[in-house]
């Protein structure tokens, strides 16, 4: 059986999508497109090579794309002495939108470790780990519950995934459901006279 062939919009109904509906539908996918989030990117430091090089180029193309994106040692300037280093990255992990860890050195393993407890943190977590890693005890443990939890953990091949842009594409693709996500927020928000621009 053929598909029915459509009934065509009428000039008056054609000429009020193209000039009401369409203009609005694009205003409204640029605004999702525009809506910047606050990224961490946690990883190895610049010892690592071509980790920490990838590191550099997940921050720097999230800078590219309108997001405020960081490395958190690039945050510490300002942050009270009293605080510890825990401290200091436990304050701006809740603070930002989403958190991108290379779990490529002890470093990011103990920051995973961490905060794998806290909900308000481990939920906001994109965590990527070596493939040969998953037999360890990082990723039977902790990993594997917030795997279960939240389905934010990949699993990259070294060296082919670093040198190609997987993790990029993967972090992107997070990047714009979070987007929307916010987007969505922000307009209930305003709708709801708790932020400007409601009406």
């Amino acid at each position: 059986m053929s598909a029915a062939v459509p009934v065509p919009l009428s000039p008056r109904a054609q000429e009020y999508f193209q000039r009401v509906f369409k203009p609005r539908y694009e205003s409204l996918q640029r605004a999702v497109q525009q809506t910047p989030l606050v990224i961490l990117v946690w990883g190895p430091g610049a010892s690592a090579g071509d980790l920490y090089a990838k590191r550099a180029q997940i921050r720097d193309e999230l800078r590219r794309r309108g997001h405020a994106a960081f490395f958190s040692e690039e945050l510490e300037t300002g942050a009270p002495a009293t605080l510890s280093q825990k401290g200091i990255e436990f304050l701006q992990a809740q603070a930002a939108d989403l958190v991108v860890v290379m779990q490529a050195s002890y470093g990011s393993v103990a920051e995973v470790h961490d905060f794998a407890e806290h909900r308000v943190i481990a939920f906001k977590m994109l965590i990527f780990i070596d493939a040969r890693a998953t037999d360890g005890y990082s990723y039977r443990g902790a990993l594997a519950e917030l795997k279960t939890l939240y389905n934010n953990v990949e699993t990259y091949k070294y060296p082919d995934d670093i040198t190609h842009c997987t993790l990029l594409t993967k972090v992107l693709e997070k990047v714009n459901v979070l987007q929307m996500v916010k987007y969505r927020a922000t307009e209930n928000a305003k709708s709801w006279g708790l932020l400007p621009g409601g009406t």
